[in-house]
């Protein structure tokens, strides 16, 4: 039970990793291409989402062994950790670019592909936001909770994007930036929650409450 327990929250490690690489580079790209600091904003996120599902599959596969098997709460914490300080990292850097782009406008050229590219962002990020959502209850794992929960805070990120190139589309009224600091203030909360989780009714707390979370995944 234990084994299989571990190979589901590695696989979605895995896949946690290789769908937010996909965002990073796609919305890079779009992006660079459009002078877009939100959308580039939005691809840092993502990336840094894929690093912390390192982080993730890490700490499971150090858990798999025997030795660190009675240590879970402790390196789970540690990882959670560690994920919050890139978190806060890129958060610092959203400001300083969103506020270098305030002084300094830069015209923007979003696009059909613009709006394509988001739309399919928004489509994988509330996919993958469910699915990690899913096996964090089955498995009571609190990084794979963790983790659904950022993914929908992503998501919901992306939209906040997406509704600023609406905004452009009609009224002609670039708001990219504040968007972007919007989006910094989102980074800092999840931040935030990851190294103080009595804040956030969402990151961690559904294992915590869980009376059979110290015995989870192991026989009886």
């Amino acid at each position: 039970m234990e084994k299989s327990r571990s190979q589901v929250i590695i696989k979605s490690g895995y896949l946690f990793i290789a769908t937010n690489f996909l965002l990073a580079a796609l919305n890079l790209v779009v992006g660079l291409l459009a002078h877009s600091l939100a959308i580039t904003s939005d691809a840092a996120h993502s990336l840094i989402d894929a690093i912390s599902g390192f982080l993730v599959v890490a700490s499971e596969k150090i858990l798999g062994r025997k030795k660190y098997a009675d240590r879970r709460d402790k390196i789970e914490r540690i990882t959670t950790i560690a994920i919050a300080l890139i978190i806060l990292a890129a958060g610092i850097h959203i400001v300083i670019e969103a506020i270098e782009k305030l002084r300094d406008p830069e015209t923007v050229e979003y696009s059909l592909a613009t709006l394509i590219i988001l739309i399919v962002s928004i489509g994988l990020k509330l996919a993958l936001a469910l699915y990690l959502k899913k096996q964090g209850r089955t498995h009571k794992s609190k990084v794979l909770l963790a983790s659904g929960a950022e993914t929908m805070n992503d998501m919901l990120i992306s939209v906040a994007v997406l509704l600023s190139i609406v905004v452009y589309f009609i009224w002609g009224i670039n708001i990219e930036a504040y968007i972007s600091l919007a989006i910094s203030l989102v980074i800092f909360k999840i931040g935030l929650e990851f190294i103080f989780p009595h804040l956030s009714r969402h990151h961690h707390h559904p294992l915590e409450q869980n009376p059979d979370h110290d015995h989870c995944g192991k026989s009886h």
